[in-house]
């Protein structure tokens, strides 16, 4: 578009702002209003964010005081049998002579003074060997037909009299070493639930494994064989805790102390 003009000469054309001018002069005025308000979900946004991030750093905060300051149980569990007395009685011939049989088998019940075994001395004589004691019987110590000298081994017998001991088996030196005197034992008595009791002794020197033979009547599950050695801790349970007939195989938890849980991460002791 143009509009004529006459200043001092002929006719000439001057240009003129056109619609593409006015629309762009426009558009930036939109702009100028518009723009105050774009910020406001920037900065809606930027305020959670800020209060997303601090929650985050309380939150790592707790979880490390508690990873420092917490604490978490530790245990250790090793096999163990529930029985009388810190080991069996060996019931032992008086004189040498034959076996000829037993008169009880492997867990019965026998009374003080109950015969348990038959013996055929040289000059043909006819023994018998008696209970000591009333209890169980855990092990059959000799063969049928085999010859026993005098003292010979015959019956292993768990005494119902002696105090219901937890006998705790270690198979390593490190696991040995926890067995300290005064320490506590979480025991599982059946119907009773778990019972404390005490390391009241503890041996100084591991034994054969095989050596443990007629300790209890049925196999202790985590105890080795053969030569493989086996440290051994006595601890007591309370008089009120049962009524035990006999050896009981079970597996005991050692109580360690509480330890942090950036301990039990890294694998090291105890915290108390």
């Amino acid at each position: 578009m143009t509009v004529a003009t006459r200043p001092n000469g002929p006719d000439t054309e001057q240009p003129t702002v056109g619609t593409k001018g006015a629309t762009a002069v426009a558009a930036a005025r939109a702009a100028a209003v518009l723009e105050p308000g774009l910020d406001r979900p920037v900065g809606l946004v930027g305020a959670r964010l800020r209060a997303a991030t601090a929650a985050l750093l309380l939150a790592v905060g707790a979880g490390g005081g508690w990873a420092v300051f917490g604490a978490l149980p530790h245990t250790l569990a090793l096999p163990a049998v529930l029985a009388h007395g810190a080991a069996p009685e060996t019931v032992r011939a008086d004189q040498a002579g034959a076996l000829l049989a037993y008169q009880v088998g492997t867990g019965a019940l026998v009374t003080q003074g109950q015969v348990v075994a038959l013996l055929r001395t040289p000059a043909g004589e006819e023994l018998v060997v008696r209970a000591p004691s009333g209890g169980t019987v855990t092990a059959l110590l000799a063969t049928p037909g085999s010859t026993l000298a005098p003292g010979a081994a015959v019956v292993a017998l768990d005494v119902a009299r002696l105090p219901e001991t937890v006998r705790i088996f270690a198979t390593s030196l490190k696991d040995a070493g926890q067995l300290t005197l005064g320490r506590t034992v979480l025991v599982p008595v059946p119907g009773l639930g778990t019972v404390e009791a005490t390391i009241t002794a503890a041996d100084a020197l591991p034994v054969r494994a095989d050596s443990l033979d007629g300790t209890f009547t049925v196999p202790v599950p985590g105890l080795p064989a053969g030569a493989a050695p086996v440290w051994t801790a006595y601890a007591r349970i309370p008089a009120a805790a049962g009524q035990l007939r006999g050896p009981l195989p079970l597996t005991v938890s050692v109580d360690l102390g509480a330890r942090h849980p950036y301990q039990a991460v890294f694998g090291s002791g105890a915290g108390r």
